[in-house]
């Protein structure tokens, strides 16, 4: 027998959800980890007879599975918390809104939020996330990121050619906000693609894809230069669709038919396209979305914090079962942690008669992800091949035990904070729950100083019912 190869680490002792094609699950297995690479997965005993490693990281027969992928966060709201309840999208009455608070943030604002959010991701086990084109500064985002070491792909800011549909959604706009990025054609097609420049450097982990802000906001100049540049570059088309169900009326009206048939005869969509929301579809719609491989995210809390069931089920648990891809996201963590899409998603999708079986969540956080990133290529399983962007849970929480049906067990239980040791791109970002590039006290008091900050150039207070001495 030939003497092993020789590799940068070995993760052993683990309960390998590999996500490949068979969904294969190995325990105890062993994944071997060379430069940026997996180069070997499978039972321990397999693996170790190949591979050797001056390092080895003792799973102690946890859960370890591909970084999950947070398919639609805007990251920089972060920092928010606290100050906007309920659906900020419709305006809270007299004061500065949602979209007044974000015209207001600076570069180190957005840093800040960027990296607090980076480090909570990383607890909850996610290790990639999509940035839709909402924050004004993108290099103070890639910043905070690879600062922490979490893997991202930015977009350009706010790009949009007509607004006058906002009107729907007043919390969502302001004169600040269009201020700051105004609603020009020429503006957005100067911008268009400007990400795009960090995928160059192929072994890094921040990347560049194109978002048009979209909820009819994106002319039809605008939509098919940016799917035109997507297909010329061979990167994602982002855009918003269907958060607002008023809003998507009014799309319809517009366009004098259902927006993914007009999508469709645009010449728009296809397997590098994804919107997110999704919460309105028609009958009509099932066929060009199916036939041309469009990605959709759903983002459960948005969904369930605006009523949104109580007038429109949602039909992505239906579309995923379909064949559609189906990834999910966080939309804004105002109200939620970076980590509950998962849960929520396994638990509302009971509400509309198609419960979503662990599984089948499991596929929408990590394969479905990836996808919908324009990173299926290099993410979202544990392969030969694949970047090794790697999560392995606590073996001693009670959530995480006893660990009998461990994909059931992580998505109704284990979903939380319980990340024990998290790899990206090869790299040990946390160990032992804890992040190892940064100060996590320090990322958390940077959050801090930078929220108070922006709410006093505002002149706004805690929404509280009770009184809280500042």
């Amino acid at each position: 027998m030939s003497a092993p190869d020789q590799c940068d680490l070995i993760i052993r002792n683990a309960c390998v959800l590999t996500m490949d094609a068979k969904r294969s699950i190995h325990a105890p297995g062993a994944i071997a980890i060379k430069g940026h690479a997996i180069v070997a997965a499978g039972p321990e005993a397999t693996v170790a007879a190949a591979w050797t490693s001056p390092r080895t990281v003792d799973a102690d027969g946890a859960v370890a599975h591909p970084g999950f992928v947070d398919a639609h966060l805007h990251v920089n709201a972060q920092t928010c918390r606290g100050y906007f309840r309920g659906d900020a999208s419709k305006g809270g009455g007299a004061g500065p809104s949602y979209a007044d608070w974000k015209a207001m943030l600076s570069g180190d604002d957005e840093q800040a939020a960027a990296a607090l959010a980076s480090v909570e991701m990383l607890r909850h086990g996610i290790t990639t996330f999509v940035e839709p084109g909402s924050a004004f500064e993108p290099d103070a985002v890639a910043a905070a990121t690879q600062a922490v070491g979490v893997r991202c792909t930015l977009a350009d800011p706010y790009l949009w050619d007509d607004t006058e549909m906002m009107r729907t959604i007043p919390g969502l706009m302001s004169p600040s906000l269009a201020k700051r990025v105004p609603p020009d054609r020429a503006r957005c097609l100067k911008l268009l693609g400007g990400q795009l420049y960090r995928n160059r450097d192929k072994d890094g982990i921040t990347h560049g894809h194109i978002a048009l802000y979209g909820e009819g906001t994106a002319s039809d100049e605008l939509l098919r230069a940016g799917k035109a540049l997507a297909d010329r570059d061979g990167v994602v088309l982002n855009s918003h669709i269907g958060y607002d169900l008023d809003l998507a009326a009014a799309m319809e009206q517009r366009w004098g038919k259902p927006r993914f048939v007009h999508l469709a005869e645009l010449g728009v969509l296809g397997r590098n396209v994804t919107f997110v929301h999704m919460n309105l579809i028609r009958d009509s719609e099932i066929d060009p979305i199916l036939s041309t491989g469009v990605n959709s995210v759903w983002c459960p809390f948005a969904y369930a914090s605006r009523s949104t069931v109580l007038r429109q089920p949602t039909r992505l648990p239906e579309m995923k079962r379909m064949g559609a891809t189906v990834a999910l996201g966080t939309d804004s963590a105002r109200q939620s942690s970076a980590g509950d899409a998962g849960f929520l998603a396994f638990v509302m999708s009971a509400e509309v008669g198609q419960t979503l079986a662990a599984e089948e969540v499991m596929e929408m956080l990590t394969l479905g992800g990836a996808r919908a990133a324009g990173m299926d290529a290099t993410i979202g399983s544990i392969e030969k091949g694949k970047r090794a962007d790697i999560v392995v849970r606590s073996s001693r929480l009670a959530e995480l035990g006893p660990n009998i049906d461990p994909v059931h067990q992580l998505i109704a239980a284990g979903h939380g904070a319980t990340a024990d040791t998290v790899l990206v791109n090869g790299r040990i970002v946390m160990r032992g729950g804890r992040p190892t590039q940064v100060d996590e006290q320090a990322v958390i008091a940077a959050a801090h100083a930078s929220a108070k900050g922006v709410a006093r150039r505002l002149g706004i207070k805690p929404p509280g019912m009770w009184p809280l001495a500042m």
